[in-house]
């Protein structure tokens, strides 16, 4: 397959707009500093960030396969042959919401007390990306019971692109399928909003259903299906 090469940011960004969805994903994860390279053939992207290792991402059925790449996501009903040296790092989804629907949610509590959240995360979600003391950290909301126990929180962080996405969302394990994970993050919405944040992404692994199912009720849109590699070193 024939593509077009390019290594100037604004025609990489045009290219994008092909697709709106595809557009919003490359300005969420490809800041302009960071920026290497873009590839295009008919309904296909692919683009290529350096930041003390090169991350691509690869979008349509054909996407050109970067051997540069020492990690990349593509997508999962991509065609592209795997290059020799990469396995698979697992499956996620990307989502996005638009915030002026919550305006009218109560705010969310907030929480800065480092030693409770990490204790949280560690005990119900121990994977999660990111924990207390985060410098990409808005703020940590919460929801708590009437005892003042935390049943569930998560924050934003302001990436390296400017865009914002929601990180280490968890709800204690009883507190699961009441609703509390919504009540959690439309208050969080509602509190972005105010604070002029418009729309906000995450990124979720594509086996965890019961995530998935709060986030479309909650009202996200999903972006992308992909697939994660790693470049053996």
């Amino acid at each position: 397959m024939s593509y077009e090469f390019t290594e100037n940011f604004e025609i990489a960004q045009q290219w994008a707009t092909y697709d709106p969805k595809i557009a919003e994903l490359f300005d969420l994860y490809c800041p302009a500093h960071l920026f290497t390279q873009a590839a295009r053939s008919d309904g296909n992207l692919s683009l290529t960030i350096y930041d003390d290792k090169y991350f691509g991402m690869g979008f349509g059925l054909n996407p050109y396969w970067n051997p540069d790449w020492d990690e990349c996501s593509v997508t999962r009903r991509s065609k592209t042959p795997v290059s020799d040296g990469y396995s698979v790092d697992g499956n996620w989804d990307v989502y996005a919401v638009d915030t002026a629907p919550y305006a009218h949610y109560e705010f969310v509590q907030t929480t800065d007390d480092g030693a409770e959240i990490d204790s949280f995360i560690d005990t119900y979600a121990p994977n999660s990306s990111v924990r207390s003391g985060d410098p990409e950290s808005l703020f940590w909301g919460c929801v708590r019971s009437s005892e003042r126990q935390l049943l569930s929180l998560g924050t934003v962080a302001k990436w390296r692109s400017g865009h914002h996405m929601f990180a280490s969302i968890v709800t204690a394990e009883d507190a699961r399928g009441k609703g509390i994970g919504a009540q959690l993050m439309q208050g969080m919405l509602s509190r972005l909003h105010s604070l002029g944040v418009k729309r906000v992404g995450l990124g979720v692994f594509a086996a965890n259903a019961p995530a998935k199912r709060l986030y479309e009720k909650v009202g996200f849109e999903l972006l992308q299906e992909l697939r994660a590699y790693d470049k053996a070193r």
